[in-house]
C-alpha cells in the first residue's frame, strides 16, 4: 500500500471525527428514508439503496476506522426508518454484516485503486463495477442469512429477498458512489461547474427530463416500454462529457425513476425490472464516458509528443539558421582584433564601430531566431512575418544542394511567382519544405542516374494563393501507404518515426493552409499557403 493511502485513514483530531460522524449520519439517515419506497418483506427490503454509496465512499476516502460509526449510523436508521422489525437484537446482527461488508468494499477499492478514487479509467471502472457487484452480493446474502437461520424468512422468499438486496445496493452504489467520488474531487467539481456555463450542457440534460417525464408521465402505462429513450441523451452527454457528464445523466436519471415510483402506483416485479434497465444505463454511460475521457488524454498526449518532435525538426533548421550568424559574428570579432593590432593611433575607429554594430545585429537576429524555439517549446506558438516566395525559394536551393552535394541529382527550382508575400513564421514553412525535399531525394535514391529529377516550383493561384510543388521521379505511394500517409507515427522508412508528414501538415493548416500528396504515378506534394494582398 502507497504511505499517503493507509487502510485505516491518516490521524485527525477528535472534533474532526465527531464532526465527520455526524454529518455521515444525519445524510445517512436522510437518504435512507428517501429511497425507502416499495419495500419487501418484513424486514423492508427496498429495491433502490444508495446509502451503501455513502458509507463505501466514506470510508475509501477517510480509512475504515470509520467503520464503528458506519454499523452505528446503519444501526439507529434501521431503529428509526423500519421500526426494528426482528427486535434490536437482529438489528444489530444485520447492522453489523452490512457495516463489515461495506468496510470490505471500501478496503478492496483502496487496495486496487490507491490513492487515485477519481476511476479515472475503464481499468478502475472495472474494478469498481466488480468489487461493488460481488460485495454486494456477498452482503445480501449474509443479511438475508442471517434473517433465515433466526426463521423470520420463508423459505420461498429467500432467493427473491436476496435478489432485491443485492440489486438495490448494487444500483445504489453503481450511481451514487462516482457522484460522491466527482464531489470529493476538487479538480472534478470545478469541471462540472465550468460545464454547467455551457449552452448545451443545459440543452443536454433538459432533453434528458423531458424524456424521463415522457418516459414516466407522457406515454402512460409501463415506464419500462420506453425506457431504451433514455439511452439517446446519456449518449450525447457522456460524448460531450465524458465520465463527468455520465454520472451526473444516471443520477438524474435515478432521481427520475424514485419520483416517479412516489408519483404513482407500481407494480414491485415493474419497479425491479426499471432499477435493471438503470444499472444498464449508468454501466453503459459511465465506461463510455470513461472511454471518452481517455480518448481526449490519448489525443492531448499525442498533441505534446507532436509539439515535442515540430520542436526537434525545427531544432535541425535553427541550428542551420543560427549557424550564419554565428559565423558572421566570429568574422566580425576577428576583425576588430585586427584593428586593435594596429596599434595606438593607427586604429579606424570609425570601422571598428561599425563592425561592432553589426556584431550586436547579428547577436540579436541570433537572440530572435533562439527565442522562436523558446516559444514553441512552451506554448506551440506562431510568430508571423512577411516572407518573399523567392527567399523561400533560394532556401530551397540551398536545400537541395546540401542533399546532394555530388551533383547526381536532376534539382530544379522555378517559379512564376517570385514576388508574391506570404504571411508566415519563415522557419515553420522552411522545415516543411526541408521535409518534402529530404522525402523526395529519398524517394529516388534507388533510381539509376539519370533518372533522378527533383523539382520545386511555386505558382500563384486564384484568390492570391501560392502553390508549392514538390515533384520527383520518384515511384509514388501505394494505395495503402497514401490512406496513412499524414497519420503520426505512420511511416514507410524503416528507421523513420512517421512524424515529419503529419507535423508538415499542421504547420500548413496552422497557417491557413494546406498540404496534400498528389494521385500521380510520382511522387508529388502540394503546399498551398494564403498569400498577402498588395494593399496590406
Amino acid at each position: 500500500m502507497q504511505a499517503d493511502f493507509p487502510i485505516f485513514g491518516p490521524r485527525r483530531s477528535l472534533a474532526a471525527h465527531i464532526r465527520d460522524a455526524v454529518m455521515f449520519a444525519a445524510c445517512y439517515i436522510a437518504l435512507d428514508w428517501a429511497s425507502y419506497i416499495y419495500p419487501l418483506g418484513p424486514f423492508n427490503i427496498t429495491p433502490w439503496n444508495p446509502p451503501p454509496a455513502l458509507s463505501i465512499v466514506w470510508m475509501m476516502l477517510g480509512g475504515l476506522a470509520y467503520a464503528p460509526i458506519v454499523f452505528g449510523t446503519i444501526f439507529i436508521a434501521d431503529v428509526i426508518i423500519r421500526d426494528a422489525p426482528g427486535g434490536l437484537l437482529i438489528t444489530a446482527l444485520t447492522s453489523l454484516v452490512q457495516a463489515g461488508g461495506y468496510a470490505a468494499i471500501a478496503g478492496t477499492l483502496r487496495y486496487f485503486l490507491k490513492s487515485d478514487s477519481r476511476l479515472s479509467d475503464t481499468r478502475q471502472v472495472w474494478i469498481f463495477v466488480a468489487v461493488t457487484a460481488i460485495g454486494t452480493a456477498i452482503v445480501g446474502a449474509l443479511y438475508v442469512g442471517v434473517l433465515w437461520a433466526n426463521d423470520l424468512f420463508v423459505g420461498k422468499l429467500f432467493s427473491a429477498a436476496v435478489f432485491r438486496f443485492w440489486l438495490g445496493d448494487a444500483v445504489g452504489v453503481l450511481i451514487t458512489a462516482p457522484l460522491l467520488l466527482l464531489a470529493a474531487d476538487n479538480v472534478a467539481r470545478e469541471r462540472l461547474l465550468n460545464s454547467w456555463r455551457r449552452p448545451e450542457t443545459v440543452l443536454q440534460f433538459a432533453v434528458m427530463v423531458a424524456a424521463m417525464f415522457f418516459v414516466f408521465e407522457g406515454a402512460g402505462g409501463d415506464p419500462s416500454k420506453y425506457f431504451y429513450l433514455l439511452f439517446l441523451p446519456l449518449i450525447w452527454i457522456a460524448l460531450r462529457g465524458g465520465f463527468i457528464g455520465a454520472a451526473v445523466a444516471s443520477g438524474v436519471v435515478q432521481v427520475g425513476v424514485v419520483l416517479g415510483a412516489h408519483g404513482g402506483p407500481m407494480h414491485s416485479l415493474a419497479l425491479v425490472e426499471l432499477q435493471a434497465l438503470v444499472a444498464a444505463l449508468s454501466l453503459t454511460g459511465l465506461f463510455l464516458g470513461v472511454m471518452v475521457d481517455e480518448r481526449e488524454r490519448a489525443t492531448e498526449g499525442l498533441k505534446a509528443s507532436l509539439r515535442l518532435a515540430a520542436a526537434g525538426e525545427m531544432a535541425g533548421a535553427i541550428a542551420h539558421e543560427i549557424n550564419q550568424p554565428l559565423a558572421a559574428l566570429s568574422n566580425y570579432g576577428r576583425a576588430c582584433q585586427l584593428f586593435l593590432e594596429r596599434g595606438e593611433g593607427k586604429i579606424p575607429y570609425a570601422e571598428l564601430n561599425a563592425t561592432i554594430e553589426k556584431m550586436l545585429g547579428e547577436s540579436k537576429r541570433a537572440a530572435e531566431v533562439v527565442g522562436r524555439l523558446r516559444d514553441f517549446f512552451r506554448t506551440g506558438t506562431t510568430r508571423l512575418e512577411q516572407v518573399t516566395v523567392e527567399s523561400l525559394l533560394e532556401r530551397a536551393r540551398r536545400i537541395g544542394k546540401k542533399l546532394d552535394p555530388s551533383g547526381d541529382v536532376n534539382f530544379r527550382v522555378e517559379t512564376d511567382a517570385g514576388a508574391s508575400i506570404l504571411l508566415a513564421d519563415r522557419l515553420q514553412i522552411e522545415l516543411v519544405l526541408r521535409n518534402l525535399i529530404a522525402n523526395a531525394f529519398e524517394a529516388i535514391a534507388n533510381l539509376p542516374a539519370g533518372e533522378k529529377d527533383v523539382t520545386v516550383s511555386a505558382h500563384q493561384l486564384a484568390g492570391g494563393r501560392i502553390l508549392f510543388r514538390i515533384a520527383d521521379t520518384g515511384p509514388g505511394l501505394s494505395p495503402s501507404a497514401r490512406k496513412l500517409l499524414f497519420e503520426p507515427f505512420s511511416s514507410t522508412k524503416p528507421m523513420g518515426m512517421g512524424l515529419g508528414l503529419a507535423i508538415s501538415q499542421a504547420i500548413a493548416e496552422a497557417h491557413g493552409g494546406s498540404l496534400n500528396a498528389a494521385l500521380t504515378k510520382h511522387g508529388e506534394f502540394d503546399l498551398v499557403l494564403p498569400g498577402l494582398a498588395a494593399d496590406e
